[in-house]
């Protein structure tokens, strides 16, 4: 029997950094269709560890809501191929997304309008992407580029989103389907960074190997997903804590992302094939590394778009020059700034190896509780 679906509204929540103003009702409708429209547009799209391809989607036209629509591609097109480094420790940044967007407008106007809170954030002062051909962060570690084009490519081997397209998927469904969200995986996401004192004591090494999480994970098989009160993502502080809303739209955008990767996992065996539990534990266990450094991927994509920056020079020298409860508050400090946000962690995976390896257990962590989240909310 399906479970009861949770419905939420959690967009409206969100609030302009400088003024914590509402966006414009536009704004809201926008990402709404985005997202119900985007995963829809992928929901077969996947690629494991190993295959050579990517996604490439083309976004034709500049109007609000395919802007709104190249953020959510950038939000949700994170996959398992993607190779940071090659085993010479050279950046080489193989199988990256690439969301192309087809528009009319003069650079300098498209950039402005790419550059707003409620499109892409502070994501392109990262990401790889090329204005009418010139290429711009050529060295960029993420995992998207963005290429702005006057017109649509030749090639036929796209996926094509459109104005009139996005607007026929939106009537055939139902408002509940595209205005509201089952926030429930979100829920289970959040409740696995809650049991970081169950597994703050684990060494670095072997961090992926699913054996290290035995303990945390039957917490949270019997007990956490057992629980089935407070369902809920919006809370209370919500309406005080600007903070609480990004912290609880991250976990939106994170469990949006679990179908697909729970999609390259699967296709790794014969089409048909009933996984046992045991063989599922171990093929999600060896996909963990890849899966985990997608996360981190999407995470930094998603906190640019959010807002948030990377730590300047002087915030990265303070930051290395203290210890223990000292550096925890200040890095603190610095993402809690609901004005100007930042991160310690927003960099490459391998740098984030070095600045901040006690994070790395939570990516593989979340990573291997999702099938249990998933077989909790189907």
């Amino acid at each position: 029997m399906k479970k009861e679906l949770v419905r939420e509204r959690p967009f409206e929540y969100l609030r302009r950094q400088n003024t914590n103003e509402p966006f414009s009702e536009e704004t809201v409708r926008n990402w709404y269709v985005a997202r119900a429209y985007v995963l829809d547009k992928l929901k077969d799209v996947s690629f494991a560890p190993g295959s050579g391809k990517h996604l490439h989607a083309v976004v034709e036209g500049d109007s609000p809501l395919m802007l709104a629509i190249v953020r959510h591609l950038a939000l949700t097109a994170h996959y398992l191929n993607f190779v940071e480094y090659d085993a010479f420790n050279c950046l080489v940044c193989k199988n990256r997304t690439v969301i192309t967007l087809v528009t009319r407008k003069d650079a300098a106007t498209i950039l402005q309008e790419l550059d707003k809170e409620e499109n892409l954030g502070n994501l392109l002062q990262c990401a790889r992407y090329s204005l009418f051909g010139k290429v711009v962060n050529a060295n960029s570690y993420l995992d998207v580029t963005l290429e702005i084009v006057e017109e649509r490519p030749e090639s036929s081997d796209f996926v094509l989103l459109t104005e009139e397209d996005a607007a026929a998927f939106v009537q055939s469904k139902s408002p509940d389907d595209v205005f509201a969200i089952d926030t429930r995986k979100a829920v289970y996401a959040s409740r696995v960074y809650c049991l970081g004192s169950v597994i703050d004591n684990l060494p670095y090494e072997d961090i992926h190997s699913a054996g290290r999480y035995n303990r945390a994970l039957d917490t949270f098989q019997y007990k956490v997903l057992q629980d089935k009160q407070g369902l809920r993502l919006i809370s209370s502080r919500w309406e005080e804590d600007p903070m609480a809303v990004r912290n609880g739209l991250s976990n939106v955008f994170c469990s949006d992302c679990f179908a697909s990767r729970a999609l390259a996992v699967r296709r790794q065996y014969p089409a048909g094939r009933k996984l046992g539990e045991k063989e599922r534990t171990a093929i999600w266990e060896k996909n963990n590394q890849a899966l985990s450094l997608s996360e981190h991927g999407r995470w930094v994509v998603e906190k640019l778009i959010m807002g948030f920056s990377p730590l300047s020079g002087p915030e990265r020298k303070e930051y290395g020059s203290l210890f223990g409860k000292r550096r925890a508050a200040f890095s603190k400090q610095l993402k809690n700034n609901a004005a100007h946000p930042a991160h310690i962690d927003i960099c490459s995976y391998r740098d984030l190896c070095r600045v901040d390896p006690d994070s790395l257990k939570y990516d593989s962590f979340l990573m291997l509780a999702i099938p249990l989240i998933l077989d909790a909310t189907r």
